[in-house]
C-alpha cells in the first residue's frame, strides 16, 4: 500500500468582507451519481473541512427526484421538479421563488440556459456556470455569468472569452481515503483479472464496446471477469439501460457483474484490475471520474479518445488511449496489462503521481474556496472584476 505525504491546504485568509457562513446554491438537473454532482459533493465537502462553520450548501434538483443522501450530510437538498414529468413553467417559477426566498450569496449552474434565466430575474451577488463535457459549450449567450469554472482544459479553451471570467478547475479526490479502502471483489478469486467500469449506463457511454471486448478476451483469457456499476438517472424520458446492458452480456454468464447504481462505489473500484471509459467522442466525456478514481488507487485505465479523456490518461505513460470504438484497440491494451507485468507496474505507478499532482481534492478545493471568496468580496466591495489567473495566485 503506497504511503502518501499530507498535502498542506494553500493558507488564504477569509475576506474581511465576506460573512460566515458563505450561502451557495447550486442548480443542477439532478444529484446522483454524474461527475458535475459528484465534483460538486467532493468540493463542498473539502470547504467543509477547511472552512468549518464557514459554508451553508443548497442542492436544488429540478429532473431527477432521487437524490443521494450523502447530500443531505453535507447541506440542504431539494427536488422541485414534477415526478415523472419533465420540469415545465411551474416549476421554474418554483425554483425563482426558492431562489428568492433563499437569498443565497452565490448560485453556481450547469448545462441548461433557464437555469441562468432564473439567476438574471434573482440576481443573486454571485452566478457561476460550472461546465464539463465539450457537449456543453456554445448552447447560449452567458451574459449575467460572473465566472465559468471548467472541468477540463478543453472547454477552458473554447469559453475563454465569452465569459467575464474562466477557471480551470479538475476533478479532485482523496488520494489516502481512497487507498485506505478494502477491495470487495465481489466473490472473484485473486487469480481472477478483473476489468472494470464506473459509470451512468447511458449510450454514448458505449458500454458494450466493453462487453465485447471482455467476451473476446475470455476466449485466450478465462480469467478475465466483468465488473460495470451505474444506473439511469430516474427522470422524465430516461430509459432504464440496466436490464439492456444485463442481457446484452448474457454470454458472459457468472463472469460479468452488472451492480446497478451504488452511492458509494470504491471498494469495488478497488477489486478492479484494469479499468476503462468506453464512451464515443459524440458524447465527447469531461475529465472523467470513472479514470481519476481508480488511477489514484493504482488501477491502471484504458480508455478511448472521447472529449478530455486524455488531460488524465497519457497514453503509454499512466494508462492507454485507444480510438473511439476500436474493440480491437482496446482488448490489445487490456491483454497487455493480463501479460506484461512490469508494465502494469509502470503504469500503476504513474498513474498515482498523476493524481496527486493533478487531481488531489486539497489543491482543487481551495482552487474554489479562492473563486467563490474573491467573487463575492469584489462584488462586496464593488470593484471591477479582475483576471481569473489573479484570483487563483497565478
Amino acid at each position: 500500500m503506497p504511503v502518501f505525504e499530507p498535502l498542506t491546504p494553500m493558507t488564504v485568509p477569509w475576506p474581511k468582507a465576506v460573512s460566515r457562513p458563505v450561502k451557495v446554491a447550486f442548480l443542477l438537473q439532478d444529484f446522483t451519481m454524474g461527475g458535475i454532482s459528484q465534483w460538486i459533493y467532493t468540493v463542498c465537502r473539502e470547504l467543509h473541512r477547511s472552512d468549518p462553520g464557514g459554508w451553508d450548501f443548497h442542492f436544488i434538483a429540478t429532473h431527477g427526484w432521487v437524490i443521494q443522501d450523502r447530500f443531505q450530510q453535507i447541506g440542504r437538498a431539494v427536488y422541485l421538479g414534477r415526478h415523472y414529468k419533465r420540469p415545465n413553467w411551474f416549476v421554474w417559477r418554483r425554483v425563482a421563488a426558492y431562489l428568492r426566498h433563499l437569498a443565497p450569496d452565490i448560485v453556481q449552474f450547469s448545462n441548461l440556459e433557464v437555469y441562468l434565466n432564473i439567476c438574471r430575474r434573482v440576481k443573486p451577488p454571485v452566478v457561476i456556470e460550472r461546465k464539463a463535457g465539450f457537449r456543453t459549450v456554445g448552447r447560449y449567450d452567458l451574459r449575467g455569468v460572473d465566472a465559468v469554472i471548467s472541468q477540463n482544459q478543453q472547454v477552458f479553451d473554447a469559453v475563454e472569452g465569452e465569459a467575464p471570467r474562466t477557471f480551470l478547475v479538475y476533478h479532485g479526490v482523496d488520494l489516502e481515503a481512497l487507498n485506505s479502502v478494502t477491495p470487495n471483489r465481489l466473490g472473484f478469486g485473486p487469480e481472477a483479472f478483473v476489468v472494470g467500469q464506473v459509470s451512468r449506463l447511458g449510450e454514448g457511454q458505449n458500454h458494450e464496446l466493453l462487453i465485447d471486448a471482455v467476451i473476446a478476451l475470455r476466449h485466450k483469457y478465462p480469467q478475465v471477469k466483468l465488473v460495470l456499476i451505474g444506473g439511469t438517472t430516474p427522470q422524465a424520458g430516461s430509459v432504464d439501460r440496466l436490464p439492456v446492458l444485463r442481457d446484452y452480456a448474457r454470454p458472459l454468464g457468472e463472469d460479468a457483474v452488472l451492480l446497478g447504481l451504488v452511492d458509494e462505489p470504491y471498494q469495488y473500484i478497488a477489486g478492479f484490475n484494469a479499468a476503462t471509459c468506453t464512451s464515443t467522442r459524440g458524447f465527447t466525456e469531461g475529465a472523467p471520474r470513472k479514470l481519476i478514481e481508480p488511477m489514484a488507487m493504482g488501477i491502471p485505465c484504458v480508455t478511448t479518445d472521447s472529449g478530455a479523456t486524455g488531460e488524465v490518461v497519457e497514453d503509454g505513460v499512466n494508462g492507454f488511449v485507444v480510438p473511439d470504438g476500436d474493440v480491437d484497440g482496446l482488448v490489445q491494451r487490456l491483454e497487455q496489462l493480463i501479460v506484461d507485468a512490469e508494465l502494469y507496474q509502470a503504469l500503476s505507478t504513474h498513474a498515482r503521481k498523476t493524481v496527486l499532482r493533478k487531481f488531489n481534492i486539497i489543491e482543487q478545493g481551495m482552487k474554489v474556496r479562492s473563486i467563490y471568496l474573491t467573487l463575492l468580496a469584489e462584488w462586496t466591495h464593488g470593484t471591477s472584476r479582475r483576471r481569473g489567473s489573479d484570483i487563483l495566485g497565478a
